[in-house]
């Protein structure tokens, strides 16, 4: 996810951008911030990068933030804005651009908090991660780089896009951390990500590493159900 602060006042500028990288790490997503002095710079930079959300000041020298957002909205931009002002006079003209949200200077990080969680609602799926030891090293994992998972001899195998790591955490440990209603606890000692599941059949699901991951024998009509339902979930949310 990119996004984009224009902020003409440093110090201002530099508290946003902390506030954000605050709540990005607290909610485990990951996102890159470009940051830009003036609305000139931010447009020419919107022309070549696809920001997904933008954080505008409105009163800035030459283009202020809302005429900013109007040049967004003309060439068909669609990414939530949350206009950032040390005055409660303009919020009208927020609707005609489609504000997601306001932050009224002095920023608080409970409404930094709002705005950006607003903002994620509204753009959708997010590239969320999660931290363990491997190796003796902190190491982000993205969840949609993990294919599945498996609990063998007091160690737990990640089996990701690009490898497989090891890591000392347990199985049950690890699902809490991902959190997340497309992996599947399917088995004592494994665990799958439903989203790159290739095919399920009586007593297997077969992972697009075409690994053959079993189920709870005694749960395995349930995990089918489970696994259809996030399926027809999955699509009605696209439609």
């Amino acid at each position: 996810m990119l996004i984009a602060v224009c902020e003409d006042q440093k110090n201002d500028r530099q508290s946003l951008l902390e506030c954000l990288y605050a709540e990005l790490d607290r909610l485990r997503i990951c996102a890159e911030i470009l940051s830009y002095e003036s609305s000139e710079a931010l447009l020419a930079a919107a022309q070549k990068l696809s920001f997904q959300i933008y954080f505008l000041d409105i009163l800035m020298v030459k283009t202020n933030g809302v005429e900013a957002a109007r040049t967004l909205r003309a060439r068909g931009m669609e990414a939530a804005i949350v206009f950032v002002t040390s005055s409660r006079d303009y919020f009208a003209e927020g609707f005609e651009v489609g504000a997601v949200h306001y932050l009224v200077k002095p920023y608080k990080k409970t409404d930094v908090r709002v705005a950006l969680e607003r903002c994620i609602k509204q753009v959708g799926k997010t590239e969320r991660y999660i931290e363990i030891m491997v190796n003796r090293e902190k190491r982000r994992i993205l969840l949609s780089e993990l294919i599945w998972a498996e609990s063998k001899d007091k160690v737990c195998w990640l089996h990701l896009k690009s490898g497989e790591v090891r890591s000392y955490i347990q199985l049950d440990e690890l699902q809490q951390l991902l959190c997340d209603p497309r992996f599947l606890r399917c088995h004592r000692s494994f665990l799958i990500n439903m989203d790159l599941v290739n095919r399920v059949d009586k007593n297997c699901f077969y992972t697009i590493d075409d690994e053959q991951i079993p189920m709870r024998q005694a749960e395995r009509a349930s995990l089918r159900e489970n696994y259809e339902n996030y399926l027809f979930e999955k699509m009605r949310m696209r439609d």
